[in-house]
């Protein structure tokens, strides 16, 4: 059998201090990625969602939520 592996309280602690984001190479800050959905007409008067997911940070946070 396996030995099983068990994290003490110092690798709890500093697992959750890691920061795991990327980070913008012009602005320093973290990059989130949101889903950016904008409507459409479709043909008939419809209404169709495009959507794709953008990576926002301060360089472009102003271009994304106009």
């Amino acid at each position: 059998m396996a030995k099983r592996v068990t994290k003490g309280f110092a690798d709890k602690t500093a697992k959750a201090l890691r920061d795991t984001k990327r980070h913008c190479a012009v602005c320093g800050e973290p990059i989130e990625m949101i889903k950016h959905v904008v409507t459409q007409q479709a043909g008939g008067g419809s209404i169709r969602f495009k959507e794709k997911m953008v990576a926002v940070c301060n360089c472009n946070r102003s271009e994304v939520y106009k």
